[in-house]
């Protein structure tokens, strides 16, 4: 039973495992920033010359993996290393060439301030023949605005003058950043080679004496050998008119004479070992040669640069603020940077690595550096190609087996990825190979700064590569035989293409899209030489959108050898970038560019690129994180609207003045330009400006009232409540907002009204009666208050003025009442009106039988019940009495009264007066006149009888 259990949970594992192959959401892939590689020969099999060593190399394939969402990254120290040597405003002759280059600083020092971490320090070295102390700025810890401030304020006051020394710069620096634990980053710009350093070498002199204040010297016979300073200097014009060589010992100065070029070659061979000496200590070399070729070894930088695994760029007066741009937010983007180690300590000194490569030695360990930047939401960095040329001194079969990947990931981890054994058999004959190497220049532009320029043919986003391929491994002088069938394959990076040009074909290799180039030539080879002994080819390229720091892959060249058949080697990839950036022109000066993360800069080009704006990520105005392909104003928009197109073909607009909606508050309707509302409205805007630092102000004037220019933020609503003519204004300033341009919207707001009251409803009045009513309005600010009034039925009630009605006739009917401002409300009031008089039903005596006084006064209404007793008409028209000698009926001031005049019986009529109906109600009673106060049964004593 046990047994069985465990076969259904393997089972149940097995189905588990093959579940998650079938369904890669289920195995929660990671996508967390990684590097992969392959390593291989450039060619398995090499010659060795008799005299001297094999020549091969390993060539690297690195792989980036993944891609970040988290823009942190780690805090950073940069150092600014600044040229102020006499050729930066060419002895006074081009002071704008200086000025440029501080207007540089100034826009690195602005985009550093935006970026600047807590954590984040800076400094900055100026340097000629020396390193100018007094106007060094150093770290400021906790502080790298004031640091900032300080280096913009110092490189502004600079003075131009003296020579160019590289190495001393390079030492102040790596001092400088010593025991950090930042990432660590120099930005080096120089217009000029190197022409002054100083190094430690051991030396063999003749010992000088000298006498009377060192006036008079001669050398000795006493030969000194020991370690000192030297240094070196080249002066005059390029290519140097002459050099000093000199050093100090024991306080008297010595003079060497190497000769010029080996000058020259110690001063290059200084710069290389203080740049190997960044790279052991992890700082990253950005260099900016500031001038043409004639004026900057631009190769010597890069390989000054790619030493610490990182690259370097060629600027004019024109891009020098961009370069400085473009290097600075390479610095502020999250990277990976590490180095490929090879093992060749087992092979006891028989490899080496040429002297002046882009590879650094320590100990038995050649390294070759890297670093891929990873813009957060950009997906996975282009992968690149490195090869560490080997020298081999002896034949043999050399393995490669302890070959390893080091770098830090974005979380700080270390990260050791070994690599399996890679073997190079060095042979006394072998088939012969090429010696190769691409030059990548622009058509108009230099290749670290294409511009692809909307709807232009400038070809200012062409360029082209150029390679030199020279036969050799010919040892043998008794072979013949010739190399056919020549094809040079480029793989393409993306965002390259190729422009079509005779002998190249566009096909795919190793799964990559590439170029196919068919040479021509066919080479022979005889008597120890080749027939030709060099084969150039070319290949022309262009950008088509946005790229960053791409570099060519290597190339793969096939060719057919007489003697060994079907061979193939690689040539080395340049160590040159490919910068992209897409550009729309704004008359007059400026431009909107657009780079491979999809920000957009606006800069004037009349102030050599100066930045005016620059857009963000995240944003709220719709941008996209990618790389841009075209940008074009929108059609019949007067430059408004830039419309964008990102490489995937998707398109966005970009709004460079804002707009806003009218939205009535009760019916949500939108208004237009132009039309009237019944209603107040709400202002939101749907259009937000691109740009970092954008902000929005706006501005309602109406005749009776205005608002000022009021800042509020996107997310606000505006209320215009206003009635009458509103002209809405809303402009933005900052971002990439056209200054001064105002977006002006019209609204005319006729409130209508929404409700009408009456006061007092229902209405009721008497027949003949007047009364008046109120009517009021809601709102009370409606435009229109025209009513019209009128009375259903005018025979029961009717006007009898302004808001004044008359009872005509008891009813009912109802006063309507219709609004004439198109809301179209009617209110109908009903009106009663009522008769007041009220007929006298019934008229009865109190009782039946009254006693009165002799001679006493009675009033007849006190004896009455008028029923109902509130009867309109309760006059009393007439009483009479049967026995007026008894009772007698007297009519005094309009009130009836009956007087007992003598004692004996009466019966007495009291008549009402006629009501409306005719009838005059009447009613009789009895009145005994009786003797004074005899009220008895049987009346006073002497009064009669019944």
């Amino acid at each position: 039973m046990r047994n069985a259990n465990i076969f259904t949970i393997v089972m149940a594992m097995i189905l588990i495992f093959i579940s998650n192959l079938s369904n890669p959401a289920a195995a929660n892939v990671d996508n967390s920033p990684s590097i992969d590689y392959q390593v291989i020969s450039s060619q398995a099999e090499i010659v060795k010359p008799q005299s001297s060593n094999a020549n091969g190399s390993l060539d690297v394939h690195l792989i980036p993996k993944g891609s970040t969402t988290n823009a942190n990254r780690d805090p950073i120290d940069v150092v600014f290393i600044f040229d102020k040597s006499g050729s930066m405003n060419e002895a006074g002759r081009n002071p704008a060439k200086f000025q440029s280059a501080k207007n540089a600083m100034d826009e690195a020092v602005r985009f550093f301030k935006e970026q600047a971490g807590p954590n984040d320090r800076f400094g900055f070295i100026p340097f000629s023949s020396a390193v100018e102390l007094g106007k060094i700025v150093y770290f400021s810890p906790n502080n790298p605005h004031e640091s900032l401030e300080l280096i913009n304020e110092t490189a502004q006051s600079l003075t131009a003058d003296g020579g160019t020394n590289y190495t001393q710069s390079f030492e102040s620096a790596m001092e400088m950043l010593s025991g950090s634990s930042n990432n660590k980053y120099i930005i080096f710009m120089t217009d000029g080679e190197p022409t002054v350093s100083s190094s430690r070498e051991t030396v063999t002199y003749n010992e000088k004496k000298c006498y009377i204040f060192d006036w008079f010297c001669w050398e000795t016979d006493n030969r000194i050998t020991e370690e000192v300073t030297i240094n070196y200097e080249l002066y005059g014009q390029k290519p140097y008119t002459g050099y000093k060589a000199f050093f100090e010992a024991k306080g008297i100065d010595y003079d060497l004479r190497p000769g010029k070029g080996k000058a020259v070659n110690a001063i290059r061979r200084h710069g290389l070992n203080a740049a190997q000496n960044l790279a052991k200590q992890n700082i990253k070399l950005f260099s900016i040669g500031f001038g043409n070729h004639s004026e900057v070894d631009i190769g010597y930088l890069r390989k000054l640069s790619s030493i610490t695994g990182v690259t370097a760029r060629q600027a004019s007066q024109e891009t020098i603020a961009p370069v400085f741009q473009d290097i600075s937010a390479d610095i502020d983007t999250p990277a990976i940077s590490g180095e490929v180690l090879v093992d060749i300590g087992k092979f006891t000194g028989k490899v080496s690595v040429p002297e002046g490569s882009n590879a650094r030695v320590e100990g038995n360990l050649a390294s070759l550096r890297f670093n891929f930047n990873y813009p957060v939401n950009q997906g996975t960095p282009q992968p690149i190609d490195l090869s560490l040329p080997l020298g081999f001194s002896e034949i043999g079969t050399y393995t490669f087996d302890n070959i390893k990947l080091k770098y830090t990931n974005l979380s700080g981890e270390v990260v050791v990825v070994p690599h399996p054994a890679v073997s190079i058999e060095v042979k006394a004959d072998a088939p012969p190979s090429f010696k190769g190497m691409m030059d990548i220049t622009g058509a108009v532009n230099p290749p670290d700064h294409l511009v692809k320029v909307s709807g232009s043919t400038d070809k200012m986003n062409e360029f082209k590569v150029e390679y030199s391929l020279e036969p050799t491994g010919l040892v043998d002088r008794t072979v013949s035989g010739s190399l056919n069938n020549i094809k040079l394959i480029q793989p393409l990076p993306d965002g390259i293409s190729v422009i079509p040009s005779e002998g190249v074909e566009i096909s795919t290799f190793e799964g990559r899209l590439a170029a196919r180039i068919s040479l021509p030539d066919n080479i022979s080879y005889s008597n120890g030489s080749f027939r030709p002994g060099k084969l150039l080819a070319v290949l022309d390229l262009k950008a088509d959108w946005a790229v960053s720091n791409v570099k060519m892959p290597l190339a793969h060249l096939q060719y057919t050898d007489s003697r060994f058949g079907e061979q193939r080697t690689t040539i080395t990839a340049s160590n040159q970038i490919i910068n992209m950036k897409v550009r729309l022109h704004e008359f007059p000066a400026n431009a909107y560019d657009g780079d491979v993360a999809g920000i957009v800069t606006k800069t004037d080009l009349s102030q050599n690129g100066r930045r005016l704006g620059i857009t963000e990520f995240p944003n709220d105005y719709g941008l996209k994180n990618k790389p841009i392909k075209d940008m074009i104003f929108k059609p019949g928009e007067t430059n408004r609207i830039v419309e964008i197109t990102y490489f995937d073909n998707e398109k966005v607009n970009m709004y460079l003045t804002p707009d806003y909606r009218l939205t009535g508050i009760d019916s949500g309707r939108i208004y237009e330009d132009g039309m009237t509302s019944y209603e107040n409205l709400n202002m939101n805007l749907v259009h937000l400006v691109a740009g970092k630092g954008s902000k929005y102000y706006y501005s309602i004037e109406n005749k009776n009232s205005s608002t000022a220019w009021t800042e509020f933020s996107p997310q606000d609503t505006i209320p215009i409540t206003a009635p009458g003519l509103n002209s809405v204004k809303v402009k933005a300033e900052g971002g990439l907002a056209i200054p001064g341009y105002q977006v002006i919207k019209t609204i005319t707001i006729q409130k209508r009204i929404n409700a009408i009251n009456v006061d007092p409803n229902p209405i009721e009045i008497e027949t003949g009666k007047t009364i008046a009513f109120n009517i009021n309005i809601e709102p009370a600010d409606a435009y229109n208050q025209e009513l019209k009034t009128e009375i259903a039925d005018r025979s029961i009630a009717d006007f009898s003025g302004d808001h004044r009605l008359i009872g005509r006739s008891e009813g009912r009917t109802m006063l309507v009442i219709r609004t004439k401002d198109g809301s179209g409300i009617t209110l109908m009031v009903p009106i009663t009106v009522k008769d007041p008089y009220i007929a006298l039903e019934e008229l009865k005596f109190r009782k039946a039988v009254f006693k009165i006084g002799l001679n006493e006064k009675i009033a007849v209404t006190d004896l009455l019940i008028f029923n109902p007793d509130n009867a309109t008409a309760k006059s009393i028209e007439l009483v009479t009495s049967e026995m007026g000698n008894k009772v007698t009926a007297v009519l005094e001031n309009g009130t009836w009264y009956l007087v007992g005049k003598e004692i004996g019986y009466s019966n007495v009529m009291a008549r009402a007066e006629a009501q409306r109906t005719g009838k005059k109600p009447d009613a009789s009673a009895l009145f005994e006149v009786t003797a004074a106060g005899d009220y008895g049964n049987g009346g006073p004593a002497g009064a009669g009888r019944w």
